[in-house]
């Protein structure tokens, strides 16, 4: 794992750094507030000859800038305070910190007291929270895969950004929350790492072996109880579906079980995550096109959200027992591959008639789905890389959530809404699974006709919910990689998007 940026909150001065950082907001008229600091005067030359308006996601060096303990300064534009939001505040850490890449800078002091300086700022989110949510655009956006790279072993210039970053503050009372609230943030950064290491992983080397000797370090470290079910082990518990979409594949699938439990509380609620991890998807004999097929390496990353969420729960001492379960295998066309028009039975019993292979995940997450029930969950949460047809629906800005019960939704929803992670819920009516039906077998596993794919993947789950089990489904697929339009998340390569979302909602149920 790579080293990560430092975080620390101060109430003086942490000595000679390379620079300050300073947040300013712009006036009524669109110009950009002086703010009450040393480095007032630049920005009011600044200010005169318009070469630094403050617009939001803006950003403006200034060399030899001021007075204070560095000689330079990174002025970072908030648009207006009565706009101002957790996400813009998070998105304005992403554009500071590839500034301060840009400029090689070693060590940064945030002058925060400017960022709650502004009229018209709303009372709440609070400060603490304002300064949480700038520093997690901070060390989101700091994220780097070069695992694979010749020159990150050789050595190049060794630069990754800076290595210690201070939270300055005058509020001692201020400055005791941050230090919770910035140790947080370091946990979010190593949590959401491992869940983008795990993703953007090449298949060659991220086997379903691989993830499941990775789990066990992780779980050692966390102080989890894992178990691993090999094919072997599946076959005893009668996963058709799971061992059937693997079955093409010369490389053994893993389906790994990882057991958190919260210590000093008294019948804790249970919660099942349960995550989709195809390592490579070809389509099986429904076989993909070949152009982008080499980000099907990414079909797994319901299963590193799962682990990375699992984590960071267990680090912020979550009072609810979680049953994570990911589900690895890959998804081959060879001579034993399924294929169209095949019959297979489920762990439940329920048959299926397989109508595309490419339609594979929600039959490994079916299996799976009827194990995490035997845990006797409250609730059970799925995620998954599931339909391309979500992103066609909802675009990169948003991943689809749906269930069975409208109020476990909505307080999933909710703890999306916190972490700046949207999720929009899709119906689930009984008309989307008569497509579904089958001449041949209890159901089919795709209509196959383009239509409300999203929803009709989510109505081929529920089949396999029992009578009583509280169920959501998260679809992924849109936002799991390639996310370009958020400062703060790498514009190529794994998201690491709701990682935060799922711990808050461990931490919250």
């Amino acid at each position: 794992m790579r080293k990560l940026t430092t975080l620390e909150a101060r109430t003086t001065s942490a000595g000679a750094v390379d620079v300050d950082v300073i947040a300013v907001f712009q006036d009524s008229g669109k110009k950009p507030i002086p703010p009450r600091s040393v480095y007032s005067g630049a920005v009011e030359r600044l200010r005169r000859g318009d070469a630094f308006v403050a617009r939001h996601g803006s950003t403006q060096f200034v060399r030899f800038g001021g007075k204070g303990s560095a000689e330079s300064c990174l002025l970072v534009g908030f648009g207006a305070a009565a706009e101002l939001t957790e996400e813009k505040v998070r998105s304005a850490g992403g554009n500071a910190w590839s500034r301060l890449v840009a400029e090689k800078c070693k060590t940064a002091t945030i002058h925060i007291d400017t960022l709650f300086a502004a009229k018209g700022l709303p009372r709440e989110p609070g400060h603490a929270r304002l300064a949480r949510a700038f520093a997690e655009g901070l060390v989101l956006g700091a994220y780097q895969f070069l695992k694979h790279k010749s020159s990150a072993k050789s050595g190049d210039d060794g630069y990754a950004g800076p290595a210690k970053i201070s939270f300055l503050t005058q509020e001692k009372a201020l400055k005791k929350q941050l230090d919770t609230e910035l140790g947080q943030v370091m946990d979010i950064a190593e949590c959401v790492q491992v869940t983008r290491d795990w993703s953007n992983e090449p298949s060659n080397h991220g086997t379903p072996e691989f993830y499941a000797a990775e789990a066990r370090k992780l779980a050692k470290q966390h102080g989890l109880k894992i178990t691993v079910l090999t094919e072997a082990d599946a076959a005893r518990e009668k996963m058709g579906l799971y061992l059937g979409v693997g079955q093409g594949a010369e490389r053994e699938g893993r389906i790994v079980v990882l057991e958190y439990t919260p210590k000093g509380v008294k019948n804790p609620k249970t919660i099942a995550f349960v995550g989709k991890g195809i390592t490579f998807d070809s389509g099986g004999i429904s076989i993909k096109p070949s152009a982008r097929m080499e980000e099907m390496k990414h079909d797994m990353t319901g299963a590193a959200t799962v682990m990375g969420a699992t984590m960071l729960a267990a680090r912020w001492g979550a009072p609810n027992r979680i049953v994570a379960i990911m589900a690895f295998t890959e998804n081959m066309p060879d001579g034993k591959a399924i294929q169209p028009g095949n019959v297979i039975t489920a762990r439940s019993g329920k048959t299926v008639e397989v109508i595309n292979t490419d339609a594979e995940g929600r039959l490994i997450l079916a299996d799976v789905l009827d194990y995490a029930q035997d845990f006797k969950p409250d609730a059970v949460l799925d995620v998954a890389t599931l339909t391309g047809a979500v992103s066609i629906a909802l675009g990169k800005q948003a991943a689809g959530i749906l269930g069975n019960d409208d109020q476990l939704v909505e307080s999933i929803r909710r703890a999306g809404e916190v972490n700046g992670e949207r999720l929009w819920q899709l119906p689930m009516w009984d008309e989307y699974f008569e497509d579904l039906k089958s001449d041949t077998a209890d159901m089919k596993n795709s209509a196959n006709d383009g239509y409300g794919g999203t929803i009709r993947g989510a109505m081929f789950l529920k089949q396999f919910i029992r009578k009583g089990t509280q169920w959501a489904h998260v679809d992924i697929a849109a936002t799991a990689w390639a996310v370009g339009h958020l400062s703060y998340i790498p514009k190529r390569g794994a998201s690491g998007l709701f990682v935060r979302t799922l711990a808050q909602f461990a931490t919250d149920f």
